[in-house]
């Protein structure tokens, strides 16, 4: 190998370097970057979930119908979809966030949602949808709880 070779192949070598380098902890930059790599996973995890997020609403920016009949017919997925962020993703976001103190405050889902290209419209839709199936999963929870203590255990 040449010396010019080299030389070029060590800057090239350090230059990949710094840009896979995660920045300091507990700064702007590092919080981002540490909210961009949960999100990104989290994205590229759940895409067809998102996909069909975002078919809900039309190019008018009406709500589709027959979509909205589709989605409604997998709340078993909406609901795995939810939980997901809300027991992976918010838990790492906030363990990220806990090094540091008074960082910035963890994206909230819908404007995650948002980022990732869903409309308004649909935002408006399928929150309350899903806040309603978290109410329902927190009771069923609740109940075998209630049901322990009251009968004394």
């Amino acid at each position: 190998m040449t010396p010019k070779i080299a030389l070029a192949s060590l800057g090239l070598a350090a230059l990949a370097a710094c840009a896979s380098m995660e920045p300091e902890p507990c700064t702007a930059e590092w919080v981002d970057y540490s909210t961009e790599k949960v999100l990104n996973r989290f994205a590229y995890n759940n895409r067809g979930m998102i996909n069909d997020l975002r078919r809900l609403q039309d190019e008018d920016g009406e709500l589709d119908a027959l979509v909205a009949i589709q989605l409604a017919s997998k709340t078993k997925q909406i609901r795995r979809f939810a939980d997901t962020f809300r027991t992976i993703v918010v838990p790492e976001l906030e363990s990220a966030v806990d090094q540091c103190g008074d960082a910035e405050l963890i994206p909230a889902f819908t404007e995650f949602l948002r980022d990732e290209g869903v409309g308004e419209e649909t935002l408006q839709w399928v929150a309350p949808l899903i806040g309603l199936m978290q109410d329902m999963r927190d009771a069923d929870n609740a109940a075998p709880r209630q049901l322990q203590a009251a009968q004394g255990g």
